[in-house]
């Protein structure tokens, strides 16, 4: 698939990376939305060395980090269980004169593991005496954006620059997809949004509906399943976070008629929200007003969530037509209205 829509964001890291100076940048964006394949794509010519973390204990941390970087020709390549210094310093030996990149995935795994990391990688990249570009990336926006600072204090100065890598535009989903016609991007974009991580998972040569049916209404295809995963992942009692997330599906919006349809205390239902809003679930809109922020969760709770039973009685096809037909247009509609899209 061609890379494209990513100009802006592609310029924004050459930038730091033509300076001679070491630098460490945050790059943060919803799972899906194409921040690894930005990144791989910038780093595709350059001297780069890249880490997935885990969520972990820290000990497995640097086990898991080490391993990788383990020589294959050297077994015996020290501590098995190494400081992050001892890391880090491992991997500038494969420096070979040029700029190094060092890319840090799903960091917050790493920071919340071990407080300390962030400082620590700050110190080497200020004392190794050769110029570093420190990606550090994660799908944990909301906890970027509300929570990182507090965790790692002061140290915050020593980033250099965020990066946020948004949603793709609906033109741009055209271009990534031109067997699509306009009208079937319109669909899926007010199902899927501008999520590229998803659309890989439609059929190009099925219409936007047929996508729909067997896609997303059937309870075996990945995309169904990928409505449900971003919960159980990251949250405990789903149960609570189940009957918020359906009761904002059904247009209660405003804290106070959550409260009323859900019977859960206000200041429940804020720390809840304040939890949602961290894993990139749910946004503010206004004063005590919420929404679900990804379409394809605003779907599953839209349309398949409150009728469950039906769609173990129906067909994919049956409960479309039943179910979503009729309604969908308006779903779209709001949609449309509720993002900037084009």
């Amino acid at each position: 698939m061609t890379f494209v829509g990513r100009d802006t964001e592609l310029q924004y890291l050459q930038q730091y990376y033509d300076s001679q100076d070491s630098h460490i940048l945050v790059a943060y964006g919803q799972k899906g939305v194409g921040k690894t394949a930005l990144i791989k794509n910038f780093a595709k010519d350059k001297t780069c060395i890249y880490y997935m973390a885990r969520s972990c204990s820290d000990r497995e941390q640097r086990y898991q980090w080490a391993k990788e970087l383990r020589n294959d020709k050297n077994k015996e390549d020290g501590d098995p269980y190494p400081e992050y210094e001892e890391i880090f310093e491992r991997a500038l030996q494969r420096q070979n004169g040029k700029k190094m990149i060092f890319i840090v995935d799903e960091f917050h795994c790493l920071i919340k593991g071990e407080a300390s990391f962030f400082s620590r990688l700050n110190r080497f990249v200020q004392k190794s005496g050769a110029p570093l570009m420190v990606i550090l990336c994660t799908s944990a926006s909301g906890w970027v954006e509300n929570s990182m600072v507090a965790k790692i204090g002061g140290e915050v100065t020593a980033i250099a620059g965020f990066l946020k890598v948004r949603e793709l535009s609906l033109v741009k989903m055209q271009e990534l997809y031109p067997s699509y016609s306009k009208d079937d991007c319109i669909q899926l974009y007010a199902a899927l949004g501008g999520v590229p991580g998803l659309w890989k998972r439609t059929d190009q040569e099925l219409s936007a509906t047929d996508n729909i049916i067997h896609k997303m209404i059937n309870k075996y295809s990945s995309l169904h399943g990928e409505m449900t995963v971003c919960l159980t992942e990251d949250l405990r009692e789903t149960a609570v976070y189940n009957t918020i997330l359906s009761t904002m599906a059904a247009g209660y919006n405003k804290l106070n008629d959550i409260y009323h349809h859900t019977d859960f205390s206000r200041a429940k239902i804020s720390v809840y929200l304040k939890n949602l809003m961290e894993i990139d679930l749910v946004e503010k809109v206004g004063a005590g007003t919420y929404r679900i922020s990804r379409p394809h969760v605003r779907f599953y709770f839209r349309f398949i969530y409150p009728c469950q039973s039906m769609l173990e009685e129906l067909t994919p096809e049956q409960f479309y037509r039943e179910i979503v037909e009729d309604a969908y247009p308006g779903f779209v509609r709001e949609a449309f209205r509720k993002t900037n899209i084009v």
